[in-house]
């Protein structure tokens, strides 16, 4: 009897943490959007860890250096992200988050763009703070 209520605990422990994660990479997802639409360069250095990789379609990766400077420099420009569909998961001290977003962006000074991605986000937690290791992205051919 006392190992099935232990078990319990430790399930409805494990459940409410994972939750709790979740909710907290929520809410950072909302930042770290708010910091890359307004080019917020002290914001991405504080969201990003020392080694974030970012990997966009075509597999060209891009380090914390050089994307917040691409940022920065307005070599590159978000303009708004659409979310068409998000799941979180939740592994300890790190949480997957799945989606597909319509990307409205720049290059330059060049026209607005729109691209549907299908991303991977990797959040960890480090020092007690949540941050982005990496992320991946893949186009979403249009629907024919």
């Amino acid at each position: 009897m006392f190992k099935t209520l232990a078990l319990f605990a430790a399930l409805a422990f494990s459940s409410s943490a994972q939750d709790s994660n979740i909710e907290a990479v929520r809410k950072m997802t909302r930042e770290l959007e708010r910091a890359l639409l307004s080019a917020d360069t002290a914001a991405l250095e504080k969201l990003l860890t020392d080694d974030f990789v970012r990997t966009p379609p075509g597999g060209r990766e891009t380090n914390k250096s050089q994307y917040i400077s691409q940022i920065g420099s307005g070599q590159l420009k978000y303009v708004s992200f659409q979310n068409v569909e998000e799941k979180f998961r939740s592994y300890s001290e790190t949480v997957l988050v799945n989606d597909v977003t319509d990307l409205h962006y720049r290059i330059g000074n060049g026209p607005e763009s729109v691209i549907r991605l299908k991303l991977l986000w990797v959040w960890v937690k480090q020092d007690g703070q949540w941050r982005v290791a990496g992320v991946q992205g893949n186009e979403v051919p249009a629907q024919r």
